[in-house]
């Protein structure tokens, strides 16, 4: 169960924006003084999108996060009761072993029992990969989801590059504030979560 906190920790952390072109090739098409034009003196409209801010603003990945936390306690919880069953059992079997208060056929019964719930507490480990597995694929879908709004967002933006930045441990080593176009997006995003969670299906209308 540890090993899975630190596991969807790791993936949730990294559940950023995977957007139209990386860092070293924008560096490529700058030139080595980090020229703001290319061939034909074009000049190169960039932007950048502080992936911080969306891991930590954008409601879906919040309320997703929220999810497989309260999936995982409650996995932990069953967990922990069936494996506290479990040693209670085996230490009053091993009492009335020791004490010759149990019959041979008592005894195996109790040991194929307590075989059974050590099976049942192993077989939850496969609840684990399908937790990750749930993880791994929302993680997918976000991403495209992100991507996809971001395509739309530019229709007017008209940026050549739109760029993520974190804060430690990305490309990126410095971002002007005025290229920041975080908010926005955030906004946008959120306003269209928000939409998507208040449609009422058509089924559920009042019939007249």
């Amino acid at each position: 169960m540890k090993n899975l906190s630190v596991a969807l920790n790791a993936i949730l952390l990294v559940l950023v924006i995977i957007l139209f072109v990386m860092f070293n090739n924008l560096k490529k098409s700058m030139g080595q003084e980090g020229s703001s034009t290319i061939t034909g003196n074009k000049m190169l409209r960039i932007a950048y999108i502080n992936a911080d801010s969306i891991n930590s603003g954008y409601l879906l990945m919040r309320d997703f996060k929220n999810e497989i936390q309260a999936k995982q306690a409650q996995m932990q919880e069953v967990y922990n009761e069936k494996a506290k069953k479990l040693q209670d059992e085996y230490e009053a079997f091993m009492q009335k072993k020791q004490s010759g208060n149990i019959s041979d056929i008592d005894a195996q019964k109790a040991e194929q029992h307590m075989q059974g719930e050590k099976n049942e507490l192993d077989g939850m480990q496969q609840q684990q990969q399908d937790l990750l597995k749930e993880v791994q694929d929302r993680n997918i879908e976000i991403q495209k989801m992100v991507q996809k709004y971001i395509a739309t967002y530019n229709k007017t933006a008209h940026f050549d590059y739109v760029m993520t930045y974190e804060s430690v441990g990305g490309g990126i080593l410095f971002a002007n504030d005025s290229l920041d176009i975080t908010k926005p997006i955030v906004s946008g995003l959120n306003q269209q979560y928000k939409d998507s969670t208040q449609k009422v299906p058509s089924s559920s209308a009042p019939k007249r």
